[in-house]
């Protein structure tokens, strides 16, 4: 067995920390890589599917995108229906409607500033409260985000093969998926610059009834 050189307890500590801090590392680097978002600021979009990541990259951009839209929204479990506009502009502005029979209420991002504002009474408040919709059981990002976030968990979840295909929604083409899930198929399309198109499940139906590029500056009105 070969022999060790002989050196001071100090220096076998330093050589130790040494050995220790390069097993970390090496650690860091060899084992699972995180996802980071890419350099538009889009989260990266990996499933594991072709499909399935085809219409999740597309709602991952929708941030990148000025618009204005459009939806009918059926929630089942307590039989509302209403209806939803969403615009989009340059400066990191939205504004969110969503409108019923017994609300209308309106999300509002301008640059720094936060608003829900009830647009029957004309008052608002200084954050973005998703209960002022519960009703409908959504979230003020439903045209993006949030069924970014749902698509993602169904991939997990799936107990067969997606199946992609294309759609005509009031009058654009959309990128669409079939998921399987125990208890049913969901859908969920998406348009080119991003904006949910349509999606289908046991909860919830939202389907796109209108599309511009120019985003409409009256929907920032806080009454």
């Amino acid at each position: 067995m070969a022999h060790l050189p002989h050196l001071p307890v100090t220096t076998w500590r330093r050589l130790g920390a040494v050995a220790v801090a390069g097993v970390s590392l090496t650690g860091c680097f060899t084992g699972q890589r995180p996802e980071f978002e890419d350099e538009t600021g889009a989260p990266a979009a990996s499933t594991g599917n072709a499909d399935i990541d085809r219409v999740l990259g597309l709602l991952d951009s929708v941030d990148r995108s000025e618009f204005t839209v459009g939806y009918d929204i059926e929630t089942k479990f307590n039989t509302v229906s209403s209806t939803g506009i969403v615009v989009q502009a340059v400066g990191q502005r939205r504004s969110i409607t969503v409108e019923n029979d017994e609300r209308t209420v309106r999300f509002i991002e301008d640059g720094g500033e936060e608003l829900t504002c009830d647009l029957l009474v004309g008052e608002c408040e200084t954050s973005l409260n998703d209960a002022r919709i519960s009703d409908t059981q959504l979230s003020h990002t439903f045209y993006g985000p949030a069924f970014a976030s749902r698509l993602r968990a169904d991939a997990d979840r799936r107990i067969g093969d997606p199946v992609a295909y294309t759609k005509n929604l009031a009058g654009q083409e959309a990128q669409c998926v079939d998921i399987s899930v125990a208890g049913g198929t969901k859908t969920y399309c998406a348009l080119a610059t991003g904006p949910l198109a349509e999606f289908v499940g046991a909860d919830v139906t939202i389907e796109l009834t209108s599309y511009s590029p120019e985003p409409d500056s009256t929907k920032f009105e806080t009454s």
